[in-house]
């Protein structure tokens, strides 16, 4: 009888417009956001986005994957390439950026980007996509 390896833990999931590592090696999460807003639907979010993901008790190398799911209906809307991860040392958190595909939106509501490890969810970002008026737009703009 084989012991299977767990699923590493997700110590963090977030949605940044940007994320770069300094001069002294630390990742600067720049622009984080939950909500988007859309002027009609469907439509799709398609500025470039990236996800900083922090995984714990890395045992093996591990493939990780982003799923966009629109929670009205469970419907898969996007899933990225498949990236695999691996760790020098288990007991250290795991720090990865990866750019998200364009997520699209098929209506207002809720949203969940999920991460999976190997065909096994480990925790996942709720979202909001709410719609924008033309009109408060363009005064969101003026200001």
């Amino acid at each position: 009888m084989t012991q299977e390896t767990p699923p590493p833990v997700l110590q963090a999931l977030v949605l940044a417009d940007h994320i770069y590592t300094d001069t002294t090696g630390k990742k600067v999460i720049c622009g984080t956001f939950s909500q988007i807003w859309s002027l009609q639907f469907p439509n799709a979010f398609s500025r470039t986005t990236w996800a900083y993901i922090v995984l714990a008790d890395v045992m093996q190398p591990t493939q990780i994957q982003l799923r966009f799911v629109y929670l009205n209906d469970n419907r898969i809307l996007m899933q990225s390439r498949p990236v695999t991860v691996k760790s020098v040392d288990p007991l250290t958190p795991l720090e990865v950026s990866m750019e998200v595909p364009n997520l699209p939106l098929p209506a207002e509501g809720a949203y969940s980007l999920e991460c999976w490890t190997n065909g096994t969810m480990i925790g996942s970002l709720r979202l909001k996509v709410s719609k924008r008026e033309e009109q408060a737009s363009r005064e969101n703009q003026n200001e």
